[in-house]
């Protein structure tokens, strides 16, 4: 079940968050994050740009996808950003779909022109679900991130959604 999501959804979203820093090329991060840490990231996106989380029937958190500034500089107010991410075991159900495009059809509510987001190159379940929704390829940044002993390089996927 889609819900809005809201800053009580913190320790589950770091859980889900931190499984892929120890685990996966996904985030570029080695950091793993807190409760505490994930409250940080949320509070200036709860109440001002799209949230939503993914429930399982008893109530658990088990993906979440937001939008949030792409940059600080006022001229780039109106692209945003997106994350999402998975519990690692349900990959593949269509949730993570559902939820980009609530993300999407609520920043273009929201008055959003662009959307973008950055994704390791060779992930290609989320790369396939970003050109289903409608995002596109817009460019490569090469050897930007450096994870287990290797140079990884980020995907920028871009969607316009208000002329």
């Amino acid at each position: 079940m889609i819900r809005k999501g809201n800053l009580n959804d913190a320790a589950a979203m770091a859980g889900i968050f931190n499984h892929y820093v120890a685990t996966s090329t996904v985030i570029f991060s080695n950091r793993q994050l807190s409760e505490a840490d994930m409250r940080l990231r949320l509070e200036p996106v709860a109440g001002r740009f799209p949230f939503y989380v993914d429930e399982d029937e008893n109530g658990e958190v088990t993906g979440y996808c937001y939008a949030h500034s792409w940059h600080p500089d006022e001229v780039y107010g109106r692209t945003w950003e997106v994350t999402i991410y998975l519990q690692h075991d349900i990959t593949g159900r269509g949730i993570g779909s559902a939820l980009l495009e609530s993300v999407v059809a609520e920043s273009r509510r929201m008055g959003a022109h662009v959307l973008m987001s950055f994704i390791t190159e060779g992930n290609e379940p989320c790369e396939r679900m970003h050109r289903r929704v409608g995002f596109r390829l817009e460019g490569l940044f090469r050897e930007v991130g450096y994870k287990f002993g290797r140079y990884l390089n980020d995907a920028v996927y871009y969607l316009k959604l208000n002329d």
